[in-house]
């Protein structure tokens, strides 16, 4: 005697219901926004710093190099130095908001925060945006013609206007 192979039985689980998609959708949906999270937060308190990389006094140029109205982000060292009538000022390029990296729009005249659209002036103070304090200063001192800025010497922060 043959014994016959028994046919398979449907599982109505077993088919991808339009119910299942959906869930699927969410369950997917929700997976990518926490990993999109936990990488921010991952990429803010560990990563790897160079030892001395953004801490120090550095040496950033002739201040000829610097004309009055110029502004240029130092990425490495973390600071942005912008040359006003008023004298040369270094800025910390670390949003007051939640710490993203700042960088200069010269088409607008402005630093900006492209984690969630802080705006703030050359100066530091804020313009727009989540921000509610403006950009640190570090000491900034002119030296046989060249410009130092020290990153161990935080000045605070200028008042925003209003």
């Amino acid at each position: 005697m043959q014994e016959q192979p028994i046919p398979p039985q449907e599982d109505a689980r077993a088919g991808l219901t339009r119910r299942r998609l959906v869930r699927l959708g969410w369950i997917t949906a929700v997976l990518v926004a926490v990993g999109g999270q936990l990488w921010l937060l991952l990429k803010l308190f560990l990563a790897p710093t160079t030892p001395g990389e953004g801490r120090g006094q550095f040496a950033v140029g002739s201040l000829a190099k610097f004309p009055v109205g110029s502004v240029k982000h130092f990425r490495k060292e973390r600071f942005i130095v912008a040359h006003h009538p008023t004298g040369v000022l270094a800025l910390s390029n670390e949003c007051t908001h939640q710490k993203c990296t700042v960088d200069y729009l010269p088409e607008r005249k402005m630093i900006f925060c492209p984690c969630h659209g802080a705006q703030f002036s050359t100066t530091g103070a804020v313009l727009a945006g989540p921000a509610s304090r403006p950009l640190e200063r570090f000491a900034t001192t002119i030296q046989d013609g060249q410009v130092m800025v020290d990153t161990t010497q935080r000045l605070g922060t200028v008042p925003s206007p209003g």
